[in-house]
């Protein structure tokens, strides 16, 4: 019997730490209805970071800011270029993006594919934008961004708001150090989604639909 308690007791106490080990996320950022978490990741130089949102309008609102490429630099932190470069659809998109990094850093850009999925049964919407090599040269005085993985969940709480769960990781490529994306790793996407708020609900986007979409 006491074999079997300290077997309970040695599997109580080590539980916790698993548990947490898969979702370490330390909150960062608290304000305007924005919650920013980082965690480290195993085998990755800079931080995961992940933004909790609600955002006043339609999942076709929100489609239609993300898939209108070049007003991009009009709302994502730093981005001082975006050119569409492929469509296949409106669910699936081929685009390029130029960043600019804080003297005495190079720019940053890179180009990337965004695909959008829906679950017919509940209307989640499941946002992937993932990095794509060789698709142009590298351009001179520009660093090529080496990886970058996004995942947007957005789930619509009623025809008006929608509550999305985004999750960014990024190797911003050689010359800048980790600890100085860190840094700024917060403040970016706290940046994006304070935009972000505001550009979801101008005229343009209020009357999109997509066949491929239920709001």
């Amino acid at each position: 019997m006491k074999l079997r308690y300290l077997i309970v007791i040695l599997i109580g106490l080590l539980l916790p730490p698993v548990a947490n080990s898969q979702d370490n996320w330390l909150l960062k950022k608290d304000n305007n209805g924005i919650k920013v978490f980082s965690r480290k990741t195993s085998g990755a130089r800079t931080d995961e970071v992940k933004v909790e949102t609600i955002l006043d309008g339609s999942l076709s609102q929100l489609v239609a800011v993300l898939t209108d490429i070049k007003n991009h630099t009009n709302w994502v932190y730093k981005t001082i270029k975006s050119e569409l470069l492929r469509q296949n659809g409106a669910e699936n998109i081929f685009y390029y993006s130029e960043v600019n990094a804080p003297w005495p850093f190079d720019n940053r850009d890179l180009v990337m594919q965004m695909n959008i999925q829906q679950n017919p049964q509940n209307k989640v919407m499941t946002v992937n934008v993932n990095n794509v090599d060789d698709y142009m040269p590298v351009k001179k005085n520009i660093v090529r961004i080496s990886f970058l993985h996004v995942t947007w969940t957005v789930t619509p709480l009623n025809n008006k708001q929608v509550k999305v769960e985004y999750q960014i990781q990024v190797n911003p490529g050689n010359g800048v150090p980790a600890w100085l994306v860190n840094l700024f790793a917060t403040m970016g996407p706290y940046e994006t989604f304070a935009n972000l708020k505001e550009k979801i609900k101008l005229p343009q986007y209020q009357q999109a639909s997509f066949p491929f979409l239920t709001d």
